[in-house]
């Protein structure tokens, strides 16, 4: 087949623009992109890029020839959308990732809390997060469970409140026990002055009246504040003979209980 010498003049062109227009993309995306994502990632967008332009590259080029390419479209397209949908989790974990390193929302060593794990993000790849729980057990959790999910990130704030109730006798003086866990709350180091800790009476429980204790303490020692906290504030208690007490249950009979056994 004798092609004119414009088309294949017009398809070298083509070539010649697409061969440099990809290599320009995937240098530019290795050169830039390594700012915001790590190397593993930067260079897997700069290799797709570099190959995407270079297919259009070469689509463009046979459509100059004349190359019919109608059917193969349509084919490729059909196969296309196949793969995708056949992919769409692992798409989704993979731009989530990408949205997570771009944000920045999370970096290793941050207390995270989500899906009922508690732990510190020890791994960021561009599927999955892992995390260290508290029990020292590794989470694998996708990225795109990250992205749609309700997460809190408590390595954002430098401080975190920390809330436990206590409960006192009814028979004991309420002015007292406050002044006494207030002072107790004193002497703990990991415990903020500012904000001040709240110490009050909040309801009337079943045995007892509940004191509630609110406190800020530093988010890195959270875990080691809280075990000091309900120990200093029980021990105090028990120094001024405030009754914590236990359940009680008042049983009622209807009718009259006779005690006393049967004569012989």
């Amino acid at each position: 087949m004798n092609l004119p010498v414009e088309k294949v003049a017009l398809a070298l062109v083509i070539l010649a623009l697409g061969l440099l227009a990809s290599v320009t993309a995937r240098r530019a995306i290795e050169r830039f992109g390594s700012r915001v994502f790590p190397r593993d990632i930067t260079h897997l967008l700069a290799r797709s890029t570099y190959y995407m332009v270079l297919f259009l590259t070469v689509v463009a080029t046979l459509q100059a020839l004349g190359v019919e390419l109608t059917a193969l479209l349509v084919a490729g397209g059909f196969a296309g959308l196949v793969l995708s949908l056949a992919l769409q989790p692992l798409f989704s974990n993979f731009f989530s990732g990408l949205y997570l390193y771009g944000e920045k929302s999370l970096v290793i060593g941050d207390l995270i809390s989500i899906g009922g794990f508690i732990g510190r993000v020890v791994e960021i790849s561009t599927m999955s997060t892992r995390v260290r729980t508290l029990d020292g057990e590794v989470v694998r959790i996708p990225n795109s469970r990250i992205i749609n999910d309700y997460m809190v990130n408590y390595s954002k704030s430098a401080v975190r409140r920390l809330t436990f109730k206590a409960s006192i006798a009814y028979r004991e003086d309420i002015g007292k026990a406050i002044n006494t866990i207030s002072s107790a709350l004193e002497s703990i180091y990991l415990v903020l002055k500012d904000p001040s800790p709240e110490v009050y009476a909040s309801e009337l429980g079943d045995s007892g009246v509940i004191i509630d204790v609110k406190v800020w303490v530093p988010t890195d020692y959270w875990y080691q504040a809280s075990m000091q906290v309900i120990k200093t504030v029980r021990e105090a208690l028990a120094r001024e003979g405030i009754e914590i007490p236990f359940t009680q249950v008042d049983v009622w009979f209807r009718t009259p209980l006779e005690v006393g056994g049967r004569e012989g």
